[in-house]
Parts: C-alpha cells; sequence; structure tokens
C-alpha cells in the first residue's frame, strides 16, 4: 500500500507547525517586569468618558500626575456620589514618590477642605493606594497606582477640588465637576 503525497502532507504540514509553535512558545523569552501593563480596579464608566486631562496646571517632569479620568462612585445616587476614585503616575525619568507622606486635600461645593492621609483601608480622613490589587506605599517611575478614598456625600452638579500633596513637589490641583445625573459610576468632568 503507497501513501499518497497529498495525505502526506495533510498529516505532516499540521504536525510539523504544532511542533515549530511548541517549541516557540516554550522557548520564547518572558516580558522583563517594566514591560508589564499595571492593572488597576476602576470600574468601567456607565457614561461615554471625556479626553483624560491630566492636571489644571502645568507639572514638572519628577512630579506625580494624574492618569486618565477622576471617578465619583455612588452607593446611593439619588443623594450623591461618595467615593473618589482616580490613578497616578510618575514619568519614567521620576524620582520614586514616598505616598506615605503625600497628603491629598479635598473639598466641595459648600464644604470644608479635608486633608487625607494615605491608610490601609479606605476610611474617613485616608485614602488608599492601589497597584495591580495590592497596597503600595511609594509610587516608582513608570508605576500607575489607584488612588481612592470615600467623601461625604457631594451632589449633583457640585464642583469638586482635589489637591495632590507629595511632600518635595509641586502640588498637583485637580477640579472637576459631578454630572447633574448621577449613576453608581461617574466620570468627573
Amino acid at each position: 500500500m503507497s501513501i499518497s503525497i497529498l495525505s502526506f502532507k495533510t498529516v505532516c504540514v499540521p504536525l510539523i507547525l504544532m511542533v515549530f509553535l511548541m517549541t516557540m512558545g516554550c522557548t520564547a523569552t518572558p516580558p522583563k517586569p517594566e514591560e508589564t501593563i499595571p492593572v488597576t480596579s476602576i470600574p468601567p464608566a456607565t457614561t461615554s468618558p471625556a479626553p483624560a486631562p491630566t492636571s489644571d496646571s502645568g507639572q514638572s517632569a519628577d512630579n506625580v500626575q494624574l492618569s486618565g479620568n477622576v471617578y465619583g462612585l455612588s452607593t446611593d445616587p439619588l443623594r450623591g456620589i461618595d467615593i473618589i476614585v482616580f490613578s497616578v503616575s510618575s514619568p519614567s525619568q521620576a524620582s520614586a514618590v514616598d505616598l506615605t507622606r503625600m497628603e491629598i486635600v479635598f473639598s466641595a461645593t459648600g464644604s470644608d477642605p479635608v486633608t487625607l492621609t494615605r491608610g490601609l483601608r479606605s476610611t474617613t480622613g485616608t485614602f488608599t493606594a492601589i497597584r495591580g490589587g495590592n497596597t503600595v506605599t511609594t509610587l516608582h517611575p513608570g508605576d500607575l497606582v489607584e488612588i481612592s478614598f470615600p467623601v461625604k456625600t457631594v451632589a449633583g452638579g457640585s464642583t469638586v477640588n482635589i489637591e495632590l500633596r507629595p511632600q518635595g513637589r509641586a502640588v498637583v490641583p485637580i477640579t472637576r465637576t459631578v454630572p447633574a445625573m448621577i449613576s453608581s459610576t461617574n466620570v468627573l468632568e
């Protein structure tokens, strides 16, 4: 019995390709840690997000930077937002930022400013800093860290002011407006 060339190619070519793919997959160099993409836990927006502004003022190359949108989360949309979430980064050429010594000053229309410090849990007077699901104390160059903190309920249409105050660096002011119609997740514009 002779094997036809066509059936020989039909069997051998897929086998050779499979061996090649398995060999390449097993011998490929894994990505370097600095090439990984940070994962954040910011929930998807229920409204279409506006283009992400950086901050309201110029920033030096060695400073904390806002990365992406500022979100207002609500446990009761009829009352307002009660949690603020955003991500910060540090340029690749910058030095590390000690988040344990950074303060955040938050205020909203009709309320006094509140100074927050880094904590392990989100409570009144503290903010949390998370990277890849883990609490962090330092913002390293190229990192993306999620900052979140609870706030006294802020009604729709209110203006919120956030100042990031990393020790020994420029203050980063952020001003946003809470949407008039509030849902569980809101992009502050």
